[in-house]
């Protein structure tokens, strides 16, 4: 096998060549993921198709969620005087910040297990261009 080579790939590249539904995609190839008695991902007994398709995904996950974050952060700081007077309900604030509390943690678990990933199909280039298939919700 040729070895596999990683690229630095653009943000514009992962958003849009990688997946246009890459956070439903993960959930839906978790399924095919295994676990050995220790309950960590076996990732040396996964097909080396669905770890490239999870470490793609992975990446424009958290792009995405990235992205996000940002612009509901710049929203926050455009409307603190809706926040200040009140005209934007406390519920609301608090709401957000569960969220991006949420998000970030999701990002960081994607994070570790995409650089998992990337790190057992090192050495993994296919030859034909092949798509592991989700799984059923």
């Amino acid at each position: 096998m040729k070895p596999y080579r990683s690229v630095n790939r653009s943000e514009k590249e992962v958003a849009e060549n990688f997946a246009t539904r890459p956070i439903r995609d993960l959930l839906l190839q978790l399924p095919h993921l295994t676990v050995n008695e220790q309950y960590e991902i076996d990732y040396a007994a996964a097909n080396p198709v669905l770890l490239s398709q999870f470490a793609l995904n992975g990446e424009a996950a958290m792009l995405t969620i990235h992205r996000g974050i940002s612009a509901i952060g710049l929203l926050i700081a455009h409307s603190s005087p809706e926040i200040e007077s009140r005209e934007i309900p406390a519920d609301a604030t608090e709401a957000i910040g569960w969220l991006l509390g949420e998000l970030g943690e999701f990002a960081a678990v994607i994070h570790s297990i995409a650089a998992a990933c990337r790190r057992s199909t090192v050495d993994f280039e296919p030859g034909a261009i092949e798509r592991f298939p989700n799984a059923k919700p």
